[in-house]
């Protein structure tokens, strides 16, 4: 199983009280689920340091649970990745899948986001940006988007398929700090309108 630790962050003003004992708080919110397609250089296939995001297209984050009763959130990224790359004539294409989340200002000091993916190292995930870090909200909170590995085939676009575990994690001694974990499963090879 893939997974990523994001650091939290040391210049926070949110404490805890040592005597308070362990402490419970939210985890991370799914603000959007993206699959980026994109392109290589001409040659050769994607990778994750020449790889061009062309297409974002994002699944409606309602609730959690998806848009229909199965709590699954469903878009055949599979079927429309073989369609780009079979019409596709000078380059060849990858898709990854994102996830967006928010962590309020209360918990970014004392606890780090850890996320799990369905699939295994080989495909890794990461954290985009510069800083491997998210990015500061207004009033102290942050914003991080932890993207899979590319996927090179439309055979292999189910590997992103899966349960994936996001939460809020404190290892220092002392108080610890942890959230509930949010799972979020995703399907990349059906619509949401499908049966069965």
């Amino acid at each position: 199983m893939a997974r990523v630790v994001v650091p939290r962050l040391p210049d926070s003003t949110a404490a805890i009280d040592p005597a308070s004992g362990p402490q419970t708080v939210d985890p991370p919110t799914v603000v959007a689920i993206r699959l980026a397609f994109g392109v290589g250089k001409a040659d050769s296939a994607p990778t994750p340091q020449s790889f061009k995001v062309t297409y974002h297209l994002s699944i409606p984050v309602f609730s959690l649970g998806g848009l229909d009763p199965d709590g699954v959130y469903e878009f055949d990224a599979a079927a429309l990745f073989d369609t780009i790359t079979g019409r596709a004539q000078r380059r060849r294409w990858g898709v990854r899948l994102e996830l967006e989340l928010e962590q309020t200002p209360q918990s970014v000091s004392l606890a780090d986001v850890v996320v799990e993916a369905p699939f295994d190292d080989a495909l890794g995930l990461s954290v985009l940006g510069q800083s491997g870090r998210g990015k500061p909200l207004p009033g102290g909170g942050r914003s991080i988007v932890v993207a899979s590995g590319l996927v090179t085939a439309a055979a292999d676009v189910a590997k992103l398929s899966g349960t994936y575990a996001v939460q809020l994690h404190s290892s220092d001694e002392g108080p610890a700090v942890e959230s509930t974990t949010r799972e979020v499963r995703i399907d990349a090879t059906r619509f949401e309108f499908e049966a069965g």
